[in-house]
């Protein structure tokens, strides 16, 4: 995949040989704390050349979910082609802080289908029934 960088910042990288995700890290100079409950979006200083029918999904690092950062903003389409920023979350009860050079998320390339949507009648939507129908929220059970 093609990139650029758009400002000064570590190239996303795998921490292993197979990892499926590619960390990306805080750009030089961003320097922020979060309060418990309150997000971030980061500059990545990175434009990618994400491939058609596949989406970059933004996913936690385990270290940092560990701490409490949790991403938000979770997709990055494969006709987007400005800056991507990570949205970032703390949901820890401490302050966090946020700082240059260090890995905060992780992406994953993610094959994507694109259907064509028909609207049909209600009625007509489903060739069968299934044994569980609409049930949903707990309805297949605790036992």
């Amino acid at each position: 995949m093609r990139y650029s960088k758009i400002r000064e910042v570590k190239s996303p990288n795998r921490g292993t040989k197979q990892s499926a995700g590619l960390d990306f890290f805080v750009p030089v100079g961003f320097d922020q704390k979060l309060l418990p409950g309150e997000s971030a979006f980061i500059p990545s200083g990175i434009r990618m050349d994400v491939p058609d029918v596949t989406m970059l999904q933004v996913c936690n690092k385990s270290g940092r979910a560990k701490d409490g950062f949790i991403v938000g903003a979770q997709i990055v389409d494969s006709d987007y082609q400005g800056e991507m920023h990570l949205n970032v979350w703390n949901v820890s009860k401490k302050t966090l802080h946020i700082v240059a050079g260090e890995k905060i998320v992780q992406m994953v390339l993610v094959p994507i289908l694109l259907p064509e949507l028909n609207e049909v009648p209600d009625s007509e939507l489903f060739g069968s029934s299934t044994s569980r129908g609409s049930g949903g929220f707990g309805s297949t059970g605790l036992k």
